[in-house]
């Protein structure tokens, strides 16, 4: 895993690192998902590795709004996050909508998804897929498989704290928004010009053919899921950023609809993003959003109740978590760069 810890990017953390896990575990196909912490939505990732671009909106479909054995939420809530879907069917596939649906079409079997965890939160999986003439994972190569969530997850939360680069300053990340209208099966029905492009900014790295990235078709799909109600994530772009990618159900007299935007994301989208991945503690992000204040050490003593000493420490922590050696660095060159300015420090942090 040494290749992934000095990934430049979320995306390069995957393809860094499975090669070389595949000389252990053998697969025929695979998929890095980044996935946000907070919902398990999948925010993009790796795709061109696995099936093609043609079946990701079906996938997607399942996973989000259908439903299906050996899911995200469910491995989520397992000490060790690992599974497949041989294990959990007890040898049925038949029972699994994903493998009638996509698998066995292609020839393939069985698969093992890990999810990829550090600081307390989940920040992506790893999927593997055999074809039908291999044997299922076994015991001890889902074993292998759950060996990898923390190192790979510590990897991933450190790509997004600490990106190469200055953020991205493509259509996605700035100007104006763009729309894209999908049918109740993922089919484009209109776009707003630009759209394409901004889509194209996204780290993602998109499979073969053409189509919208695998983040959009999964907002899409849990907007379907639920309701009247939207869904958002905020994704990766290329050099650091985000954009805000945001879905709402339409009911038309031409039958279901789906709106996706795409835009800049939010200041305080950017600051708890990074809050995130930096793996902060409440008290913390406390400290934090005061020395961002320009409050002085007493100062933050005073209002927080706590020792000088004590305000100390947990600064110490916040330095130590955001590779910075300074008050003024903390504030400059990591926070800055994400738009700190008219930032409300209390809704940005929560």
């Amino acid at each position: 895993m040494h290749a992934a810890r000095r990934a430049a990017d979320s995306v390069a953390v995957f393809e860094d690192a499975v090669p070389a896990l595949a000389r252990a575990l053998p697969f025929d196909l695979w998929a890095g998902v980044l996935l946000d912490p907070a919902t398990l939505l999948n925010i993009g990732g790796s795709f061109r590795h696995g099936v093609g671009a043609e079946w990701m909106p079906r996938m997607l479909d399942i996973e989000y709004r259908v439903g299906d054995a050996n899911q995200m939420p469910h491995l989520s809530r397992m000490s060790t996050p690992v599974g497949s879907l041989m294990s959990e069917l007890d040898g049925r596939l038949d029972r699994s909508v994903r493998y009638r649906d996509i698998y066995r079409p292609l020839g393939l079997a069985d698969e093992m998804r890990v999810l990829l965890r550090d600081a307390g939160r989940v920040w992506g999986a790893l999927v593997l897929v055999r074809t039908a003439d291999r044997p299922p994972f076994s015991p001890a190569e889902l074993a292998l498989g759950g060996a990898l969530s923390m190192p790979l997850g510590r990897a991933l939360r450190r790509s997004l704290a600490a990106p190469a680069g200055p953020p991205a300053v493509g259509p996605a990340t700035t100007g104006p928004t763009a729309l894209t209208l999908l049918s109740d099966e993922y089919s484009v029905v209109s776009q707003s010009p630009g759209a394409e492009a901004r889509y194209g900014e996204l780290t993602e790295a998109r499979a073969h053919g053409t189509g919208l990235p695998a983040s959009a078709y999964g907002v899409a799909a849990a907007t379907l899921r639920s309701g009247t109600g939207g869904s958002r994530v905020c994704v990766p772009t290329r050099g650091g950023g985000l954009a805000a990618i945001e879905g709402w159900r339409l009911d038309t007299a031409d039958g279901t609809r789906v709106a996706l935007n795409i835009g800049p994301a939010m200041p305080s989208d950017r600051i708890s993003s990074l809050i995130h991945a930096y793996g902060l503690t409440p008290r913390e992000c406390d400290i934090l959003a005061h020395v961002l204040r320009g409050s002085s050490t007493a100062e933050i003593a005073g209002h927080l109740a706590l020792s000088p000493y004590t305000v100390q420490d947990h600064l110490k922590a916040v330095f130590d978590k955001t590779g910075v050696r300074s008050r003024k660095e903390l504030a400059g060159q990591v926070f800055f760069r994400h738009y700190l300015p008219g930032l409300s420090l209390t809704d940005g942090l929560r």
